[in-house]
């Protein structure tokens, strides 16, 4: 098991113990406890190793997202100047009829990535 970060060292029965690894923690609970509660902290560890894991998956799934919502963002910054340019016209010709479309495709795009 290589598990969560956690060191340390402390005095106990005379001699400085050392907590490299919760390996370390779980062979001195073995040794100057009892097997069970070694047992329970091997258990506790690796449930916290699973759930640093998760966590980090978690995080890195949310960022890559934020990273799409704000390129999204940047990309949608300088299409307020083209509707009103648009809008501005008296006739829409199909150049401008497709800029409507990829706009409005756009802005859905953007909605689905915030709700």
């Amino acid at each position: 098991m290589e598990a969560f970060e956690i060191k340390g060292g402390f005095w106990y029965g005379g001699y400085y113990h050392i907590i490299r690894n919760s390996d370390d923690l779980v062979r001195f609970i073995r040794e100057y406890v009892n097997h069970e509660a070694a047992e329970l902290v091997e258990k506790l560890a690796e449930k916290a190793t699973r759930e640093a894991a998760r966590a980090d998956s978690d995080l890195a799934s949310y960022e890559r997202e934020l990273d799409e919502l704000h390129a999204a963002i940047r990309e949608l910054e300088r299409k307020p100047d083209n509707l009103i340019a648009i809008s501005n016209k008296r006739h829409i010709n199909v150049a401008d009829k497709y800029e409507l479309r990829r706009t409005a495709e756009k802005l859905r795009g953007l909605l689905d990535l915030v709700s």
